[in-house]
């Protein structure tokens, strides 16, 4: 065999020893905004190390974002699925034992069981009925007993 068949072609390709091309945008991109802020505040004031730690911020949060993995999602994905689940998919309600029941004050249930009571039929069966039902069950001729 001539070529080697990668097995894992599902994993990003890599461009800088471990760093993936959107995690070397995201930082290229926060990296250089923290920079050109660093160097437009740097000309003006004199800047402590409060000022620099706020500066360098965005660059902290896009390697948040570029390198944090959360149950092998990552940060970015994480938190949109978050932002789904909380806003658009509807919330699930659990069954407890024992909870009281909730009751609507807009029907009467009094009147709802009633014509339920009347439409409510006792039907009688003979024992000979029952004798012929448990002679089918068994799988004998209900007619020769």
């Amino acid at each position: 065999m001539r070529f080697k068949v990668p097995q894992n072609v599902q994993r990003a390709d890599q461009i800088l020893w471990f760093i993936t091309l959107p995690q070397l945008i995201v930082l290229l991109v926060t990296g250089g905004f923290s920079y050109m802020l660093f160097t437009s505040l740097n000309k003006t004031y004199i800047l402590g190390t409060f000022q620099n730690f706020l500066i360098w911020t965005p660059l902290m949060i896009g390697a948040a974002f570029a390198f944090v993995k959360i149950k092998g999602l990552s940060l970015t994905k994480f938190i949109l699925l978050l932002i789904e689940h909380n806003l658009f998919l509807p919330k699930r309600r659990y069954w407890q034992a024992g909870a009281s029941p909730m009751v609507s004050m807009t029907a009467d249930f009094s009147e709802k069981t009633d014509k339920k009571k009347k439409n409510l039929a006792v039907k009688e069966i003979s024992d000979d009925k029952f004798k012929n039902l448990a002679a089918l069950l068994d799988g004998e001729n209900p007619a020769s007993n």
